[in-house]
């Protein structure tokens, strides 16, 4: 019987405690949703910033690359030595890999200087046997394509493997609409 009167003793000790502990729950619940506050706020800065809800990557162009209306209806050619320089310097741009005489190649041609005429854009051009001599080798494999390079780094290419892609290479508009998503 005792026993029971010590445990009880005790039960009835720690209810005499617990409005102290009550006053306490408030400023832990206000701490710590404070602290996920700020976590989440900073996630959602960065995010903001950097880009993570805008959809996807977007490129910004070097200024020598937008030429607004001044630009002539025709892409600047492109050795492999200069992509090679315009990489390493870390510069960003547009570059149509063309493929003479393929008639997928002569639309999509047409399509991106369509839309660089709308824009304001410089594309440039590299054949398809020279990208093979060069490092954009390593991520485009089927041409023709459109590269979107940022800061030196091809970030997305028109894929002609990709049945996701195939609007792009017919039709004008999904064209528009894919390269649209980058600027």
């Amino acid at each position: 019987m005792k026993e029971k009167k010590t445990e009880a003793g005790r039960l009835k000790g720690a209810r005499k405690n617990l409005p102290q502990n009550r006053e306490k729950w408030p400023k832990i619940v206000i701490l710590v949703a404070a602290l996920v506050a700020v976590v989440i706020g900073g996630i959602l800065f960065v995010g903001a910033v950097s880009g993570w809800f805008s959809g996807g990557t977007k490129i910004v162009l070097d200024e020598d690359d937008r030429c607004g209306e001044n630009c002539a209806r025709e892409f600047m050619d492109l050795t492999v030595p200069e992509y090679e320089e315009k990489v390493a310097e870390g510069d960003s741009f547009v570059l149509f890999v063309d493929q003479s005489g393929c008639h997928t190649a002569d639309r999509l041609r047409e399509f991106v200087l369509n839309w660089a005429d709308a824009t304001g854009t410089k594309v440039y051009r590299m054949m398809f046997s020279e990208v093979r001599e060069c490092s954009l080798h390593d991520s485009v494999k089927y041409y023709p394509s459109v590269v979107l390079i940022s800061h030196g780094k091809p970030v997305v290419w028109l894929r002609a493997d990709e049945n996701a892609d195939a609007n792009a290479y017919n039709n004008e508009d999904a064209f528009r609409e894919w390269i649209s998503e980058y600027f």
